[in-house]
């Protein structure tokens, strides 16, 4: 049997082909560099516009439970979420205030004859944890008084392992006692009282310190204190439960990735690694907009926001960005609503003398400069059979470290060197302290000879010591620190071996122990007191009790720390907070490194509404105009014509291609 050829591009099989390029012209014209996903809505229920607020975070949250999560990640999303007993005024930082959130007025402070204090506290009346299949009928209910005692006793299971144990147990009554108890049976009563925390009536309570502890109200302000449902911690268990269709079996989310709570926003999506998406709590009823205590230059902005329900925000969506460059390039197309000048950045967006460069102040970008509460320093582990006996290495490795450098590369000379452990502004900081073993590389080598190194070499084996330095690789940007760390070391004659973690690999290492030197560690302040800053060297902090990485042991330095951190703030205690500072200092458990501050560029349609950085954002306080926004992308992000000419001269080719090739298949 013969074939004769039939014509390859009919007219049925050529207009698909036409269609086809007339599609990818259409997509290659229409395409946007939006990266976000379009918002749940569009309007509210009474017509007006949904609200969406565009954040980021470079790493994701080790967990979201308020009684376990101690990491600044964990808590960006654990802020707008959960709602604690207080909270900081949002503009009020000289000095910091602690004001009512659920508490419907600040706690009433008696001090007992035997030395012991109570707080009487009352719960606002009329706050409900937010909706969820936890609840009966999936209604949530009051919150009342017991929730607050069951959180407090989540803190003393051990199953639990709250890092802030020990600080708690140290002055409130009954805690070492049930936590002991659990340990010793294996598993925790929640049916015995706690007499720490008594439950008065369905929404009022007292605490009950053995001692003095003016600090519990500053902890009344953090999440491991907030109130939290037993229905939910129960319910999200992370096994099956025949939930699906038909009581088919599905996987429940473990409690610490499922937060049910009574805060301003819950999570309405989480991919795990890539992004969160908050949505506003429609039954928030507990904080509203301050009334009062912004600065002048922000009346305009703020006297209308006074008294307003809050959240004034409907969607929040925050991308895990972990590049510091990209994330700044999305602010400037517009894509985020504010954003941090990194290294790469710098030069383009801040001028020599620190202001805003003109091309940035004409598209009415502001430029803020954030100074948190913090010191960040590189650990050593001074348990470690090699740094922890041998004090004169680490004071070789803390001379041999060049802060002013890493500062002047990596923040462009903005943030402060860090000369001791105190940030400056807080209570005991000593503004005329030298750090005896700060950068001096003549001295730090004299150093590690006496620590029996001599030009680096370990006589046992005749060779470099070496010793290895974890650190979190995240971006290009963190393993250029890395590497500068490395060089600074080194220049000691010993070898450094890196080691790059995830965030998460980094925070367990940290707690086991498992580390020599652990890079770009540090503290940023849970509270604005000394205490909050050396309870981290407390012997007793231990991880899991506590978070003393550094596994620091000095017996008076404890001895001075139990003194001090139930004083209130005076001549005597000051004394005994400086020289805290000079044991320390001598000790070098760490090196010191810098006291954050950056230059934030801040989009003109989403104004800063607070400057207190004792908040991970104060999502809840934000506002955004999205008309402006709208404008401002159109105007940021001109579509070029270049697609459209590029899109019709492949039509135009290809149609051409198409009738040459059928004429000649045809001739």
């Amino acid at each position: 049997m013969s074939f004769s050829p039939a014509p390859y591009f009919t007219p049925s099989r050529l207009l698909p082909r036409i269609v086809g390029l007339l599609l990818l012209a259409g997509v290659i014209v229409g395409c946007g560099n939006d990266p976000h996903p379009p918002p749940l809505k569009t309007k509210k229920e009474d017509g007006s516009p949904w609200l969406v607020r565009y954040g980021a975070m470079n790493e994701e949250a080790r967990s979201l439970d308020p009684q376990v999560a101690y990491d600044q990640m964990s808590r960006t999303i654990l802020e707008p979420v959960y709602d604690t007993l207080l909270e900081y005024h949002p503009m009020k930082t000289e000095p910091y205030e602690v004001v009512p959130c659920l508490l419907e007025a600040m706690p009433e402070r008696t001090a007992l004859p035997d030395g012991g204090v109570t707080y009487l506290c009352r719960l606002k009346k009329g706050v409900f944890f937010q909706d969820d299949p936890c609840f009966p009928g999936g209604k949530g209910r009051e919150l009342v008084a017991r929730d607050v005692q069951y959180a407090w006793q989540r803190m003393c299971d051990p199953k639990v392992e709250s890092p802030v144990l020990s600080t708690f147990q140290a002055s409130v009554a009954g805690m070492t006692e049930v936590y002991e108890a659990a340990k010793a049976s294996g598993a925790f009563d929640y049916e015995q009282p706690l007499t720490g925390l008594e439950v008065l009536d369905s929404h009022t309570f007292r605490i009950n310190l053995t001692k003095p502890y003016p600090q519990i109200l500053y902890w009344m302000a953090m999440h491991f204190t907030t109130p939290v449902a037993r229905e939910a911690v129960e319910y999200y268990d992370g096994k099956e439960h025949p939930d699906g269709p038909g009581g088919a079996l599905l996987l429940r989310p473990e409690f610490k990735w499922h937060p049910v709570s009574t805060g301003p926003y819950r999570i309405a999506k989480h991919q795990p690694q890539s992004s969160y998406r908050l949505v506003r709590n429609p039954n928030y009823t507990a904080t509203t907009f301050p009334t009062e205590g912004w600065p002048a230059d922000k009346e305009a902005l703020l006297r209308p926001l006074a008294g307003k329900k809050l959240p004034l925000i409907d969607e929040v969506q925050i991308p895990i960005i972990r590049e510091q460059l990209p994330a700044f390039l999305m602010a400037q197309q517009g894509y985020l609503d504010r954003s941090a000048v990194g290294k790469d950045a710098f030069n383009s967006v801040v001028t020599a003398s620190l202001d805003l460069a003109p091309q940035y102040k004409e598209r009415g970008v502001a430029l803020e400069k954030d100074v948190t509460v913090s010191t960040f320093y590189i650990s050593m582990n001074t348990q470690d059979k090699v740094l922890g006996p041998n004090k004169k290495l680490r004071q070789a490795l803390s001379a041999s470290f060049n802060a002013r450098a890493w500062v002047d590369i990596f923040y462009n000379g903005v943030a402060e060197v860090a000369l001791q452990l105190i940030s400056p502004g807080i209570y005991g900081f000593q503004k005329d302290f030298k750090n005896p073993y700060g950068y001096n590389l003549e001295n730090a080598r004299r150093l590690i000879a006496e620590a029996g190194y001599p030009n680096g070499i370990d006589p046992a084996t005749d060779r470099p010591l070496e010793l290895t330095l974890d650190a979190v690789a995240g971006d290009s940007w963190q393993r250029q620190t890395i590497e500068f760390d490395q060089r600074c070391f080194e220049q000691l004659g010993i070898r450094i071996k890196v080691v790059e973690n995830t965030f998460a690999r980094m925070l367990e290492k940290e707690d086991q122990g498992a580390y020599q030197l652990a890079s770009g560690t540090g503290w940023g302040a849970d509270y604005p007191d000394p205490e909050n800053y050396y309870f981290l060297f407390y012997s007793k902090n231990f991880p899991p009790a506590g978070k003393n990485i550094s596994r620091f042991k000095n017996d008076e330095f404890d001895r001075l720390f139990e003194q001090m951190a139930t004083m209130e703030n005076g001549p005597e205690r000051l004394e005994i907070v400086h020289r805290m500072n000079a044991i320390f200092a001598e000790e070098c458990p760490v090196i010191l490194n810098f006291n954050k501050a950056f230059f934030v560029m801040v989009q003109p349609w989403a104004p800063r509404t607070h400057n207190n950085q004792m908040l991970e954002g104060g999502i809840k306080y934000a506002v955004t105009d999205p008309v402006l926004r709208d404008a401002k992308r159109r105007e940021w992000n001109d579509t070029p014509e270049w697609p459209i000419f590029l899109a019709l001269g492949v039509v135009f080719a290809g149609l051409g291609y198409a009738v040459r090739l059928n004429q000649k298949r045809n001739a």
